[in-house]
């Protein structure tokens, strides 16, 4: 027998499609009652208004599995974890996706930067460590998600047809060179 969701379950749902796909701004509270069939006082009873059920569906977020793990096998981890093949069918409603239709929301952007700052970048320079561990941090997430736009989001010929082994072993090299930091 199928398990019912529940009101607050329902908000979450359709709140983390509707977000995750069109950004913050772009999405009314209405919206998201709708797709979930409830009404929208709801959202303020379970959530205490719109922004709060966005965090919500923030805090179902996983930590980034690449930095689970040894030091050692930290570029393959990350290189994995932007690595999957694209599916427009799953690819919509992920972090990744989430990321990209907010960071440039007038509304959460900065919430989104700090995001990526606490979630990624900051705990991937602590297990880089080391000169320039901020920068070579940040190179190595502008590789990934240089690669992830560019094949997934632009659909670039060159990246979009390569096999998943020929995309990871550039995203290797690639990431290699962004790890090694400026050299003068």
């Amino acid at each position: 027998m199928a398990e019912t969701l529940s009101t607050k379950e329902k908000l979450l749902t359709a709140a983390r499609r509707l977000f995750w796909t069109r950004g913050y701004s772009n999405v009314s509270v209405r919206d998201i009652t709708g797709a979930a069939g409830v009404d929208a006082a709801l959202v303020s009873r379970y959530f205490g208004g719109k922004q709060g059920l966005f965090e919500a569906t923030l805090a179902e977020i996983p930590p980034w599995e690449a930095l689970a793990g040894a030091p050692d096998t930290l570029l393959e981890r990350a290189v994995a974890s932007f690595s999957a093949p694209y599916d427009p069918e799953t690819d919509q409603v992920t972090p990744y996706a989430m990321l990209l239709a907010n960071v440039i929301d007038p509304v959460m952007g900065d919430r989104m930067r700090q995001v990526v700052q606490d979630g990624m970048a900051g705990p991937l320079a602590q297990k880089i460590g080391g000169e320039d561990a901020q920068g070579r941090a940040a190179a190595l997430l502008a590789v990934l998600f240089g690669m992830a736009l560019m094949r997934k989001n632009f659909q670039l010929q060159g990246l979009a047809d390569q096999s998943p082994d020929a995309l990871r072993a550039l995203s290797m090299r690639l990431g290699q060179e962004a790890l090694q930091g400026h050299r003068s």
